[in-house]
């Protein structure tokens, strides 16, 4: 099979941020969930940036299985928690998920660089909005993304 391969850029304006389907809008009138933005789309593989963001006192809780040729994950900004509300991964972490694999966290405030390396998304398995509580913060990170109007 062949592919066709051109060079080209994406500036801000030209991409829009994309909302999930599950995203509510809570008593404070705003709207959380998540919002992606598509870098790349092609057969070989799908590059995205996804911000998550949950209201005070909540998080999300999403798991989801990988691809059929995997996934590569960097996050840029935020992080993963376990139950406990202690962060297992942070700023600066690459994970990659193998094919199939099933993965996931909770997240309250959460910007990923996201390849999937066959052209296709997770398959979402559960996303769940729960009550949360942090026992530590991240650490700071220098990249800085955001979404207009959010």
């Amino acid at each position: 099979m062949e592919s066709s391969w051109k060079s080209f850029r994406v500036d801000p304006v030209s991409a829009p941020w994309e909302p999930a389907r599950y995203n509510v809008v809570v008593e404070d009138g705003r709207e959380y969930g998540r919002w992606r933005r598509v870098l790349r789309r092609h057969s070989h593989g799908l590059t995205v940036i996804s911000r998550y963001k949950a209201p005070p006192g909540k998080a999300w809780k999403i798991v989801g299985k990988a691809p059929e040729l995997g996934e590569e994950v960097f996050i840029m900004e935020g992080a993963y928690y376990n139950g406990s509300g202690r962060v297992i991964a942070g700023p600066g972490t690459f994970m990659f998920n193998a094919p199939g694999a099933v993965h996931g966290g909770i997240c309250r405030d959460l910007t990923l660089f996201i390849h999937c390396c066959s052209g296709e998304p997770d398959e979402l398995l559960s996303v769940d909005l729960v009550d949360f509580e942090t026992k530590e913060d991240p650490p700071a990170s220098g990249v800085q993304i955001a979404i207009a109007g959010k």
